[in-house]
């Protein structure tokens, strides 16, 4: 780390040192659905907690060895000079919350005992001292008050006696080492944007905080029980920051950041450790990826013209081994599970240098092999199989910041057989929670058709920010049930809005099946048996076809019962029709036509046909939504979209392609590529030797042309 970055954490982190006087938690699931309210009188718990005394007697070794002991102490006897206001002006955000649930039974002698509970811990974390940390332990008062505390938060006896002062070491402990890793892992510009912005500052303090959920500590427990805020943590910060000579806070807070980067070069990551080497740049990369770089440079640096080739063919199959086998984390033995929530946090300093030795070897392949395409890989992280319904995946900032830096094509989270692909960059950009809730999927859901599948339910937040709409897609592949006697084909994807199953569609393949979602919230697949009765006409040719697309939710009647097969198709239903097919929809896309606004229910479909080139206008500026589709418009948008979703390729020859055709002269010449791509793969067929390319198309044979394109290969 640069001497310049250095100075600006520090400066951060003095910003926000006084945070340590309230973590505040922010957890998904309230207490009244874990614990019972009691009575139960409080019981001593079993003193000490190695963990703790091992992690202060770490970290004051560490300020020891650089230094900044004396720093720390100098704010320690700040805060202990606070008077006796200043402290309940400090902690009054949250003894107010507690006071407000308890009544008067919460007294002054129980605010008194809190806010000297906090000056003690506080002055702990700032200078560790088993001596004093034993005297804070065996105070009567804070063993009293923290009982109080749990029992009215509704915890069971067992809980109660959780509750101890080492609990709320741990906490503060934490939350500071959790701060201290994520101002570690951020790059030297987002410092300093953040230096600058208090905007910008809160944000941080945030994403410790999320980061900081994902252990399940009893403070956090209890925070939430009393309904904590975001808004009360701020009012600390505020009310503590005033009470502080700010140089005493700059040089301890220093003298702290120092200590942890200290501890980060002598323990090992694990269980809410500051990531080992996270900061951007700076990430070890792999032996194995070092050597294997170097042994192809010296290869090549001794070959010939005629031998650097086949160095270089032998380099990228080498290379593309070593990715696959980077990319791949079995994480089952991360999972802890607390109050029936199964949770991983995923920061360790081993994915950060997997991810950072993929982005080497990827940068050294297109220097080496400029004229090689190597696709971005994906980073596979696997929780295993796990008993709980409710699951919460954590990624650091670190994490994603380096699968951006690296060229990552995304995160692929996978437990009990679901996986969720996740993007990186854009608007996937910050510390993220992935949370799936499982549940049995019965009658009440899925009324008359057969459920193939448990109904999922997925949250996600992205910076701390709760996110249920998204402009790169998540990818989720659902485990199927027992399929016996089941039309696979028929299988769809449903979103359940206000208790009704909207149809999404998706690709079965093996035993799950595959959807590109733009939004998230409940999901059901179900066998979607649609029934028209006006199409005898084209059953025999087109009614499978028409069977399909309907049940995946890619075309639907014109009314109950009715599909009216032979009546026209206009180029915004086809757009509909094509995306809703290819699972290439979503909902944010915008488009830049005249005569199709955002408010219409075609706008998404053209938005995001156009924005991947599957569409264009009849002119410039007008998409002529309305005007019925022809049959080489059909073909070329078809052909484009196949390109775009399953790397079809051109047809080499058009004009042979399109020699079998009379009337091949009467196709548009930019229409033309993409009739010879679906004439020549069977996707659109002439008739009695033509095309007919101006020709509008019916429902039924639209019908049939998606579903040859849904079907190739």
């Amino acid at each position: 780390m640069t001497i310049k970055k250095k100075i600006i954490v520090s400066t951060i982190a003095a910003s926000m040192a006084a945070t340590a006087f309230a973590g505040i938690p922010l957890s998904s699931k309230g207490l009244a659905e874990k614990l019972g309210f009691n009575n139960t009188a409080y019981a001593a718990a079993a003193f000490p907690s190695t963990g703790i005394v091992d992690y202060a007697n770490k970290l004051r070794a560490a300020l020891v060895a650089t230094g900044g002991l004396d720093e720390v102490q100098a704010l320690r006897t700040a805060i202990q000079a606070l008077s006796t206001n200043d402290l309940k002006s400090i902690a009054s955000p949250i003894t107010g919350r507690v006071t407000t649930k308890l009544g008067a039974s919460f007294d002054e002698n129980d605010k008194q005992a809190v806010a000297d509970l906090v000056l003690d811990v506080i002055s702990i974390t700032y200078d560790p001292n088993l001596t004093e940390l034993e005297r804070i332990r065996n105070t009567d008062e804070y063993r009293a008050v923290l009982a109080e505390l749990a029992v009215g938060a509704g915890f069971t006896p067992q809980q109660v006696d959780d509750v101890t002062v080492d609990e709320v070491a741990q906490y503060f402990f934490t939350l500071q080492e959790k701060l201290a890793g994520i101002l570690k892992n951020l790059p030297t510009e987002q410092l300093i944007a953040a230096l600058t912005d208090p905007v910008k500052r809160d944000a941080l303090i945030q994403q410790a905080l999320e980061a900081l959920s994902a252990e399940k500590l009893v403070v956090q427990d209890i925070f939430d029980a009393y309904g904590i805020t975001t808004a009360d943590l701020k009012s600390v910060v505020a009310n503590a920051q005033g009470k502080v000579d700010s140089t005493v806070v700059l040089k301890a807070a220093t003298a702290l950041y120092g200590a942890y980067l200290k501890m980060n070069e002598t323990t090992s990551p694990g269980g809410g450790g500051v990531i080992g080497g996270g900061d951007t740049g700076t990430v070890e990369i792999p032996k194995a990826v070092t050597d294997l770089i170097d042994d192809i440079k010296k290869k090549l640096a001794n070959a010939t013209d005629a031998e650097k080739a086949a160095i270089l063919a032998e380099a990228v199959q080498k290379a593309t081994a070593l990715v696959t086998k980077l990319s791949t984390f079995d994480l089952s033995s991360d999972v802890k599970v607390s109050n029936g929530q199964a949770s991983v946090q995923v920061s360790s300093s081993s994915v950060l240098s997997a991810i950072a030795g993929i982005g080497e070897i990827l940068k050294n392949v297109k220097a080496l092999a400029p004229g090689v395409t190597v696709p971005a890989p994906v980073l596979n992280l696997n929780l295993g199989n796990v008993a709980q319904d409710n699951v919460k995946i954590g990624l650091d900032n670190a994490v994603i910041q380096e699968a951006i830096k690296a060229g990552l094509g995304g995160i692929n989270l996978t437990v009990n057989g679901l996986s969720a692909v996740l993007p990186v960059g854009g608007q996937f950009n910050g510390a993220i929670d992935f949370n799936i809730n499982k549940s049995k999927a019965d009658s009440s859901t899925t009324g008359e058709l057969k459920a193939a599948s448990d109904v999922y339910s997925f949250g996600l937040t992205i910076g701390g920010q709760s996110v249920t709409s998204f402009a790169q897609p998540v990818t989720v592949a659902i485990p199927l049930g027992n399929v016996d006697g089941v039309d696979k084909e028929l299988l769809s994807l449903a979103k359940i809005v206000d208790g009704k199953l909207v149809f999404q569609g998706g690709t079965v393949q093996g035993n799950l099946i595959v959807e590109h979602r733009d939004t998230f919230s409940q999901y059901v697949v179900v066998e979607n048996k649609v029934s028209f009765t006006d199409i005898a006409s084209v059953q025999s040719w087109a009614g499978r076809a028409i069977e399909v697309i309907a049940a995946k939710g890619a075309i639907e009647g014109k009314k109950a019962g009715v599909f009216a097969p032979k009546d026209n198709v206009t180029r915004a239903e086809f757009a509909k029709m094509l995306t809703r097919a290819l699972d290439i929809d979503n909902s944010s896309a915008k488009e830049d036509f005249a005569d199709v606004k955002d408010t219409d229910w075609s706008a998404p479909y053209i938005g995001a046909a156009a924005k991947l080139g599957i569409i264009q206008g009849r002119s410039a500026t007008k998409f002529d939504p309305n005007a019925q589709i022809t049959r080489a418009e059909m073909a070329t948008m078809i052909a484009r979209a196949l390109k775009v979703t399953k790397g079809a390729q051109d047809v080499t020859d058009v004009t042979a392609a399109l020699a079998g055709f009379k009337d091949a002269s009467s196709i548009s010449a930019s229409l033309k590529a993409g009739v010879a791509f679906a004439s020549k793969n069977g996707i659109v067929i002439g008739n009695n030797g033509k095309f007919s390319p101006n020709a509008s198309a019916t429902r039924a044979e639209a019908a049939v042309m998606i579903y040859r394109a849904v079907n190739f290969k």
